[in-house]
């Protein structure tokens, strides 16, 4: 695995640079570095929660993530397959949106006493941007079809992981009470 390529690949995702998409849908060797991509973007985002939840917390914050995160990718290329016969499939999907995650990263600014939550809230805001750029040329879309592709997926994915979050967080909760 070449640090220099999933380096060089994350700086043209932070500069929105649609082409390194299309190169990461191609590249059927990228599924290893996008999952790096998530498990680093979802750990660093788990720690902005660290004040509130503590490191058990951070754990069990980042693995839902990532769950999340590859129940949105089947939810995703499902619909995008389904109804709009998008060109991709799961591995296609998981490796561009994988990349894009590295936006929700910025989760741990939420560290930052009074403005954090907002500045966490609006790099979300960035993933999504980023997730939708990643979306679309995976699926070789027009910009219509990916929207409705990422509010459907969004929301159904949304469902899903709240059942599995909801629980998660609840023990959690158990377990750190005093």
């Amino acid at each position: 695995m070449d640090m220099n390529v999933i380096v060089s690949r994350l700086m043209r995702v932070l500069r929105f640079d649609a082409s390194v998409y299309r190169e990461i849908a191609a590249d059927g060797t990228a599924m290893p570095q996008a999952g790096i991509v998530v498990t680093l973007a979802a750990l660093v985002a788990a720690l902005g929660q660290f004040t509130t939840w503590g490191i058990v917390g951070v754990i069990v914050i980042a693995v839902v993530s990532i769950i999340g995160f590859f129940i949105y990718a089947a939810v995703a290329t499902f619909v995008a397959k389904t109804f709009f016969k998008g060109q991709t499939d799961f591995n296609e999907m998981g490796r561009t949106l994988g990349y894009a995650y590295v936006w929700y990263a910025l989760g741990v600014l939420a560290l930052i006493p009074g403005v954090g939550g907002l500045l966490a809230w609006l790099g979300s805001i960035v993933a999504a941007v980023a997730g939708f750029i990643a979306l679309r040329e995976s699926a070789e879309f027009d910009n219509m079809k990916a929207l409705v592709t990422v509010i459907i997926a969004a929301v159904v994915a949304g469902l899903i992981t709240a059942i599995v979050q909801v629980p998660a967080l609840l023990m959690l909760g158990l377990s750190t009470a005093k």
